[in-house]
């Protein structure tokens, strides 16, 4: 994620762009440009997952490009390089950036389980505590609350269930309806891959598209 300090300076209209994975960090970065005094909008790429609606300025996303935006910033997930650009070019971190960066965070390393959540992390959780992020509310939201489609996308992985190899390859299989019928997306059934990884013995899952050839989508 490439942001650069003197270009929002100069600018008349800042524009931030992301995605549902990297939205948490679009909000941070929304609040930080304010600071600055800026004229500042979000662009969601896709609609926005419910879940994320108790982020800051979740309702200020819109998914059209506004044509007097003169900086456009695409927005990653990786939360390290946005904290580090907040730190080094003096921008205080308030508990609104505090929260969206914890929620990202809880995101990107899978509820702090992900094999990439070292000792820099954890010092970094435990630095944006005491600036009062709201964790008891990304909780609430990220890990409590699912969307009905995500159940009922849930439910035909489910069914399509196959497990070989002694049961420690799990394959599933999902077609344009699944999601269509479901009103999700594609990352949502990666996420439901990874949760078919605490099956007793599983130990590799390979999702599969059954209305082309079986082809294989992802493996993790």
């Amino acid at each position: 994620m490439q942001i650069d300090i003197e270009k929002i300076k100069n600018a008349q209209h800042v524009l931030i762009v992301a995605d549902n994975a990297a939205f948490a960090n679009a909000s941070a970065l929304y609040s930080g440009v304010l600071t600055l005094h800026k004229k500042v909008s979000l662009q969601n790429r896709e609609p926005l997952n419910v879940n994320l609606s108790f982020l800051p300025w979740f309702d200020k996303s819109r998914q059209n490009r506004p044509s007097t935006a003169d900086y456009i910033i695409e927005v990653d997930s990786e939360i390290l390089d946005l904290y580090m650009f907040f730190i080094g070019n003096g921008l205080k971190i308030n508990q609104k950036m505090a929260t969206a960066l914890y929620a990202g965070l809880l995101t990107r390393y899978d509820n702090f389980i992900s094999s990439q959540c070292d000792g820099a992390i954890f010092a970094l959780i435990s630095e944006l505590l005491g600036l009062n992020a709201n964790k008891l509310l990304c909780h609430e939201y990220l890990l409590s609350r699912v969307p009905l489609g995500f159940m009922r996308l849930k439910e035909r992985l489910l069914k399509s269930l196959i497990l070989k190899d002694n049961a420690r390859h799990a394959f599933v299989s999902i077609c344009d309806d699944d999601l269509k019928s479901s009103n999700t997306e594609l990352v949502d059934a990666f996420n439901i891959m990874k949760e078919f990884l605490t099956i007793v013995h599983v130990e590799k899952v390979t999702l599969c598209k059954s209305d082309d050839n079986n082809k294989i989508i992802k493996e993790i």
